[in-house]
């Protein structure tokens, strides 16, 4: 992957997890602080804004610039109204990213970029599946 692709990657990455992250403060700001799904979602939340920061820091150190924009996949889940619906466009997210990643670490040689992609593929399916058993 040249350099140009993989801060490609790393863009549209970014857009999607500022897109997560936005709408999942959304989400948390409508539940109760003491419910398992304020707690859960807020960790989830967590995450999706450490990986805008992964992704910013990598883009700036290979001297690329880090896109602004925020995904289509917030104002989509604006939408949303039921936590069980909810929940399944959050897993759709999560593993639209997840696929990405795991289609782009063949294609990147041991180095620290590939190291946080990797981190960050086992994050999304480690949310996944604490989101199923929200939903269950």
């Amino acid at each position: 992957m040249t350099n140009d692709e993989l801060a490609a990657l790393m863009n549209t990455l970014l857009e999607a997890e500022r897109a997560g992250a936005k709408l999942l403060a959304a989400y948390v700001h409508e539940l109760k602080p003491v419910s398992d799904l304020y707690a859960r979602l807020s960790e989830v939340q967590r995450d999706e804004a450490r990986n805008c920061s992964v992704l910013i820091h990598y883009l700036l150190e290979q001297g690329a610039v880090p896109s602004a924009a925020t995904g289509a996949f917030y104002e989509k889940g604006l939408a949303i109204r039921g936590w069980p619906e909810r929940l399944e466009f959050l897993n759709r997210g999560q593993a639209w990213v997840a696929r990405r990643i795991a289609a782009a670490l063949p294609e990147l040689a041991p180095s620290p970029v590939r190291r946080a992609l990797e981190e960050m593929h086992a994050s999304h399916l480690e949310n996944i599946r604490a989101c199923e058993k929200l939903a269950a």
